[in-house]
């Protein structure tokens, strides 16, 4: 049986410093996948992903252990990489303007869910990260990560209206690119 994160945390807090690596065993490829999509560079996605976990490390007795663990460290890493994004001379956007009347998305959304669930997983991760930077983001922590609209907006520093607007747009952006693809496929039979 494996240790729940809380328990890491605590033994952390108690002064064992080795139980930490449990958390970045855990969550290291996870976290790379977020912050790639975002920096998309491998070297800069390795970077940020270790600065991420040593930050966390550092201000382990802020993390509310009330809460779960992940939206907490991926916020520590989307903010890390939008400070490398500036660092690097890319510019970080906040797309959006926050619009309360679009209600919070279904979960699962069936159009999407069954694209991302068949065989053609890849295409659609692949137009994912075609995305604009904000709308991308949002995507990964909402399905691939299943966090809350809340702790994405606290995450990327927005409303909870604004990260609604993004995958609004993201999933208006992904199905006008799978209808694309199916449409030059069926063309090209």
């Amino acid at each position: 049986m494996t240790a729940s994160d809380a328990e890491i945390v605590a033994l952390v807090r108690q002064g064992n410093r080795d139980a930490f690596g449990a958390l970045v065993e855990r969550y290291q490829r996870r976290l790379f996948a977020l912050v790639l999509m975002v920096v998309r560079s491998s070297a800069g996605a390795e970077e940020v992903t270790q600065d991420a976990f040593v930050r966390a490390f550092a201000h382990l007795d802020a993390y509310d252990q009330r809460r779960p663990l992940y939206p907490w460290l991926a916020t520590i890493a989307v903010r890390l990489s939008h400070n490398w994004l500036r660092s690097h001379g890319r510019t970080v956007s906040r797309e959006g303007v926050s619009i309360d009347d679009i209600g919070e998305p279904q979960r699962p959304a069936t159009a999407l869910q069954a694209l991302i669930t068949d065989e053609e997983r890849r295409d659609v991760w692949h137009a994912v990260s075609s995305l604009p930077s904000g709308e991308r983001t949002a995507v990964m922590l909402y399905y691939r990560d299943e966090m809350p609209v809340g702790d994405i907006a606290r995450a990327l520093g927005v409303t909870a209206g604004t990260i609604k607007t993004l995958l609004f747009r993201a999933r208006r952006h992904l199905r006008e690119r799978m209808d694309r693809l199916q449409t030059d496929g069926a063309a090209s039979r």
